[in-house]
Order: C-alpha cells, then structure tokens, then sequence
C-alpha cells in the first residue's frame, strides 16, 4: 500500500528513462572502484552526455543544508520547498512531480524513514541514514510519477528493501549495469565502445580536476 494517495496518480511518459543516482554510492566514485554492478553506469552517463536519451539528476542539496539549522519536524516540508525550486523540477510537464501539502510532505519523509531504518527512531539517525532518506525522498517526489524511472544505487540498504520501496512508493530500485541492460533494448540506447567509454571518462576526470583547482584557487 502506497504512503500517500498522490503516489497512485497516473504516469507520465517524457520519452526517455530517468535516473536519480546514489550520490554517496555513485557518482563520487571513480571508476575504478566500480564493481560489475555499477559498469552499466559508464554507458549511461555517456548517453546523457552525448545523445541526451536518458536524463540523470542526484539530490540538488544535502539534508542539513536544506533544514537549515530547522527542526527535525520542518525538514519533510522545507526540503520539499527547496527541491522544487530545483531547475530540474521548473522544467517537469505538469504532473510530472508531486504537489504536496505539508502534511502529505511529514507524511511522505516519515513513511520513507520508516521503509529504509524501520528500528531506528528520527533522532537517532546518523549523518549518512537521513542523507539516503532525503535522497530517496527527492526521487520519489521528483521522478516518482514518470513512466519509466528509477533510483541507481549499489548500495545493499536500498537494493535489499527494493519490494518495500516499491510497494510503499511506487519507485524502483537498481543497480546501474542491470538498469542499463533493461533500458537499453527498450530506448534503443547508443552502445559506446570500449575506446569510447575510455575516452569519455578520461574527458571526465580532466574536467573533475578542472573544477578542483578552480575551487582551490
């Protein structure tokens, strides 16, 4: 049974998979720590780069950034102000995102909280645990009502609640190299080389570095 009743709207279909990906399991890592898992992420980050045939996002802000020094109880609604201030959300056809009430907001947080830490009360999460429900809370509100969607992780504290997670929000979970083998027979997704792949990863790192001596300038 879905959290909140907005989670059984109908889907909408924007043409192409959308993927929210697991900051802390994803996207900060290099490649060459990536397991068998997490290949199929190099293919789809190509795709977006190159074709712009899938769409991929991570979470706009980190949770205490967005409370702001706010109570716990304020997060849920506050964090969801600030995401659809988000260019990502500015850009989604209508019915696209979910509009929330406050209450559906607390609601929503909670319902999520309970799904991934069930055992664990709001005030004795730890700085990684409220970070993967605010991450889990931005894809569901964002990218929950699209037809073709879903969350990359290689993290088992999501992966291992998938049936949960879809049940309670309507969101799939996914490892990156079986969300890559799904959608691309299904998006006719352009399969980039081995070379290719190499090159545009190497393109990555050099632009990585880039914004890392800037930032230290």
């Amino acid at each position: 049974m879905v959290i909140i009743a907005s989670l059984e709207s109908t889907k909408v279909d924007l043409g192409l998979p959308v993927f929210t990906l697991d900051v802390n399991q994803v996207a900060l890592k290099d490649p060459s720590q990536w397991t068998p898992s997490m290949q199929g992420l190099a293919p789809l980050e190509w795709n977006y780069f190159n074709t712009q045939q899938v769409e991929l996002c991570v979470t706009p802000e980190l949770q205490y950034e967005i409370t702001g020094g706010q109570s716990l109880d304020a997060l849920p609604w506050t964090a969801y102000q600030r995401f659809k201030k988000s260019q990502l959300f500015k850009s989604r056809p209508s019915g696209a995102t979910l509009s929330l009430t406050e209450q559906e907001a607390s609601l929503l947080w909670n319902g999520i909280r309970g799904i991934l830490w069930p055992t664990v009360p709001e005030t004795g999460l730890t700085h990684k645990q409220r970070a993967d429900v605010s991450e889990l809370y931005f894809h569901t509100v964002a990218n929950s009502s699209l037809s073709y969607s879903a969350f990359l992780t290689n993290d088992s504290d999501f992966l291992s609640k998938g049936n949960d997670i879809r049940n309670g929000l309507g969101v799939t979970v996914m490892a990156p190299t079986p969300a890559w083998e799904e959608f691309q027979p299904k998006f006719s997704l352009y399969v980039p080389s081995r070379i290719e792949i190499q090159e545009f990863l190497k393109e990555q790192r050099s632009h990585l570095l880039q914004l890392s001596t800037r930032s230290n300038l």
